[in-house]
């Protein structure tokens, strides 16, 4: 059932002033614990004569208690016991008309001065908060587009957050639904066809200044429509329907980011004629408050396993604040949600501060997200603080429109929001039983620091593929300039991977255009045993990779190729040319965080059967006494151990050096491998306090190459924190 809050036109007379600010110290003293927004609440009563507020219940003691990890049904019963505790005041100080919620310990009504007391110096109250009007988080809206968008050139903003990769991997937030809480949507688009469930509005009404937008004329209202009202020829539904189509759509051709999890859109705003209310925009306008958005997160909580709801989605905000605004009542809802494992993400406001971020996003347990380029520069709308814990692309972001079957772009902190959202459901698809924290840490390692400068702060921007990659147990390293064999005469790329581990393991590797970054394919390698190595060709790459989108590696368009690797294993990889026309031979690794400082791991020593590229190793000694070198030998191909090699006494500080063919000499079970066709051998240094230097001949052109250098392969640090129960679903 819905009400109206009142409005009163009259102002309190100074001997209500002088009697509402004894009553004020008199409360402060008293009931401290409880007054929490009383402060604001008591302003407004000095103001209008009356406040509407939310009134926390006290819930958290006795058999009946109310717990954020409870059932629905067990929450419903605490909720009932909380409001049988509160009625007598209620009755006593003749508070109403009361609304409650179904699952939270909140009620909200209209109070006075003497109401207001009565209630906050109650063992039955734990605080009261006033309800505050907030806005859609601004964004910059350009003209619709007029023709489909692309899926491989048209989505950067998504690219630019590791999406392709995700979906590439099979993960795509099947199963799995967004709540997307905003101000209309026009569920009738094709992106949202088929997918839409638990509709819903909660649009208020405050006064005579204030009409719902519910399709009852009341709220709440639910099922089929509630959350559609979209009047022919209104742009209300504009920001709704696009914010929504970034998190979750599809139409088979445009995509959001989980273009496989369902829609469940969810109306909190209302149309407000007031002039004062909606500066600094003109009135009328469309505002919402925080009533309704708790009435909205009271709806998730209850729907959140009928439509497995993975995240929310919230583009709204109020005042801004240089800290954590964990006074605002939604933060025990959101706190509630995030142990039911729902993500919250809210936009961090457009106002461009530095230092400060809107309420709610301000809530210490919400995803807080702020807006860059469909790079790493911070848009000069965004705010931007430490307060932030996100970023995601928010410049002219490509989505659905409010009417029609139309498109446009739309730039903001609220646009960047959505892709959180999203990219919780397809994380929660490929870990459905992932802890918060672990999944939360994941996204943050993983993302690319970006700052605005001069603030000292850096936030991650989400890389979405490389956060499951994480959570898989693999990281990623990048290798720069692989020549495609579509370039004649430049050499033929070769990479090498070596598996250092006690078990076999595979690389998968995303091959970006060298020239655009754009991802083009994912290719995974066959497995490659423990203590072994192998090599494999660029052309190899290109011709058995997985495409992404309609990209065609084999079609000559690309020159030199950016790869990505996650590996399974620790180990190491090299990047090496060879020129077939003139002989050369070189390595042309490079390393992302810098070349390995593993000294004693040597891959892919040449054997003499590759004629003209002889290897050569030498060892020095570091020790501050003489020593031998022990060589521990393994087939490269296959990671058996063939036998060790054993050097003459090397003196502190002095270096011998062994060529292949000398090893080959020495131990006659490595001579019978070479025979037997083995083209390749890794050494592990033994024995020795120093390292080795692995260096070889280039018979044609005469200089010796440098074949120490190699990137490290490493699974990542913290992929078993916490992820024991996690098991991805492919």
């Amino acid at each position: 059932m819905s009400f109206a809050f009142r409005r009163s036109l009259s102002r309190p007379s100074l001997v209500q002033v002088v009697w509402a600010l004894i009553a004020f110290i008199a409360f402060i003293v008293v009931a401290a614990p409880a007054r929490a927004d009383a402060e604001s609440v008591m302003r407004q009563i000095q103001l209008n004569g009356f406040a509407n507020v939310v009134v926390k219940m006290k819930a958290d003691s006795g058999a009946a208690a109310w717990k954020p990890t409870q059932s629905v049904r067990q929450q419903k019963v605490a909720v009932a016991a909380a409001l049988s505790k509160v009625r007598p005041i209620l009755t006593k100080a003749n508070v109403g008309p009361v609304r409650t919620f179904r699952t939270l310990p909140f009620l909200s009504a209209s109070v006075t001065q003497e109401q207001l007391i009565a209630l906050i110096t109650d063992s039955s109250v734990r605080s009261v908060h006033l309800v505050k009007r907030e806005r859609r988080a601004p964004g910059k809206e350009a003209s619709l587009a007029t023709t489909p968008m692309d899926k491989a050139q048209g989505a950067n903003a998504l690219f630019s957050i590791d999406v392709s990769e995700a979906w590439a991997a099979g993960y795509e937030g099947a199963g799995y639904a967004v709540a997307v809480v905003d101000g209309g949507f026009n569920t009738s688009h094709p992106m949202f066809l088929g997918r839409t469930v638990g509709e819903a509005c909660f649009s208020n009404t405050f006064d005579t200044t204030t009409i719902s937008q519910c399709p009852s004329g009341q709220a709440p209202d639910y099922g089929t429509g509630a959350a559609s009202n979209c009047p022919i020829g209104s742009t209300r539904c504009d920001h709704g329907t696009h914010v929504a189509s970034i998190a979750v759509g599809n139409d088979g051709i445009n995509f959001g980011v989980a273009r496989a999890a369902k829609l469940v859109p969810i109306d909190v705003f209302s149309r407000v004629t007031s002039v004062d209310d909606c500066s600094p925009d003109p009135a009328p306008c469309e505002l919402t408050d925080t009533l309704a958005v708790l009435n909205a997160l009271d709806y998730i909580n209850e729907s959140a396993e009928t439509y497995n709801i993975a995240a929310v989605s919230l583009s709204v905000g109020g005042s801004t604040r240089d800290g954590f605004c964990d006074d605002d009542p939604r933060k025990s809802v959101i706190d509630m949600l995030r142990q039911k494992g729902v993500a919250v993400s809210i936009s961090g406001g457009n106002q461009g501060i530095t230092g400060q971020i809107s309420a709610p996003a301000c809530v210490s347990s919400a995803l807080a997200v702020g807006a860059t380029n469909d790079g790493t520069t911070v848009a000069s709308f965004s705010n931007f603080a430490a307060t932030l814990d996100f970023m995601a692309s928010g410049v002219s972001v490509y989505g659905a429109s409010g009417s029609g079957i139309g498109f446009g772009y739309r730039s903001g902190t609220s646009v960047a929001a959505p892709q959180v959202a999203g990219a919780w459901a397809v994380m929660r698809s490929a870990f459905p039983n992932g802890e918060f924290a672990t999944m939360e840490k994941a996204l943050k390692t993983t993302g690319f620091g970006v700052t605005r400068p001069g603030s000292g702060i850096t936030i991650p921007k989400i890389r979405l593929a490389r956060a499951i990659h994480l959570l898989n147990g693999r990281d990623r390293r990048s290798i720069n300039n692989i020549i495609s064999s579509n370039t004649i005469g430049q050499g033929q790329s070769y990479l090498r991977f070596f598996n250092s581990s006690e078990k076999a393991g595979t690389v998968t590797v995303t091959i970006r255009d060298g020239l655009t970054g754009v991802a083009v394919a994912i290719w995974t390698s066959p497995e490659i045993p423990a203590k072994a190595s192998r090599q494999f060709a660029a052309h190899d790459l290109e011709t058995t990779s997985t495409p992404i989108s309609n990209n065609n590696l084999s079609n000559g368009s690309y020159t030199y190729f950016n790869l990505e690797v996650e590996s399974s294993f620790s180990g190491f990889l090299q990047h090496v040319i060879w020129v077939r026309e003139s002989g050369v031979f070189a390595n042309l690794s490079s390393c992302e965080g810098g070349f390995s400082q593993n000294t004693s791991l040597t891959p892919n020593v040449h054997a003499s059967s590759i004629g003209g590229y002889i290897s050569r190793l030498r060892v020095v000694n570091m020790g501050p006494t003489s020593e031998k070198a022990t060589f521990a030998l393994y087939d490269a191909s296959t990671g058996v151990a063939i036998g060790q090699w054993v050097s003459p006494t090397i003196s502190s500080g002095a270096s011998f050096e062994v060529t292949g063919p000398q090893l080959e000499e020495q131990n006659q079970d490595l001579r019978a491998a070479v025979i037997g066709g083995m083209a390749h051998y890794n050494i592990r240094l033994e024995n020795l306090t120093g390292y080795v230097q692995h260096v070889m001949e280039n018979a044609t052109i005469g200089p010796v190459i440098d074949m120490t250098p190699k990137c490290d392969l490493a699974v990542a640090e913290n992929a078993s924190i916490g992820t024991s129960d996690i098991v991805p679903t492919n």
